[in-house]
């Protein structure tokens, strides 16, 4: 004597027995779980602070035979050459700080110019800086000991370097200072 029924009872008993034997199948697998960790970062600032957020990088110059120079654009960030100087690659950037001004005006001044010289020595450069300026309302504006209004405001630097003919191959740094007086 077998099981008696309809095709259809019969249809679901065996899809009931499939089902069974492919749970018990996946009873056997155990359960793997992968874990990796993130970071969470953040910087708070009181009212007249200022921050850097990124450096003046001239980028990868070749030197010539003849003199010539490297500008990072303050306002856009582009860079461009003139003379012997050629520009390797595309990674260059505008120096980028970030300040709060919590009274009423500010002025910003700071160092003209900045010399850079080589890691170990033999080889010095020298650029003079351009600074400009946005505020929370936008717009932006080259400075000078220029007053801006309160809230926060984004200063970018810039700058033209002056490579030499026959420039010492190596790593060149040098350390510029950007200063905001709140009033």
């Amino acid at each position: 004597m077998g099981i008696r029924g309809t095709n259809q009872q019969r249809a679901a008993l065996r899809r009931l027995a499939i089902a069974a034997a492919a749970a018990g199948t996946l009873a056997c697998i155990p359960a793997y779980a992968a874990n990796q960790t993130g970071t969470a970062t953040t910087v708070i600032v009181r009212p007249n602070t200022l921050v850097k957020v990124d450096d003046l990088d001239f980028g990868t110059i070749a030197s010539g035979p003849t003199a010539g120079t490297v500008s990072v654009n303050a306002v856009t960030g582009v860079r461009s050459t003139t003379g012997g100087a050629t520009a390797v690659g595309t990674l260059s950037q505008r120096a980028i700080f970030q300040g709060t001004g919590g009274i009423l005006l500010i002025t910003v001044s700071g160092d003209t110019s900045v010399t850079l010289t080589r890691a170990g020595g033999g080889g010095t450069m020298t650029a003079s800086l351009v600074r400009a300026a946005t505020t929370s309302g936008g717009g932006i504006a080259l400075l000078g000991g220029t007053l801006l209004p309160n809230g926060v405001q984004t200063y970018y630097v810039g700058g033209t370097l002056n490579v030499g003919a026959n420039q010492p191959a190596g790593d060149y740094s040098g350390t510029f200072q950007l200063t905001v007086n709140y009033l």
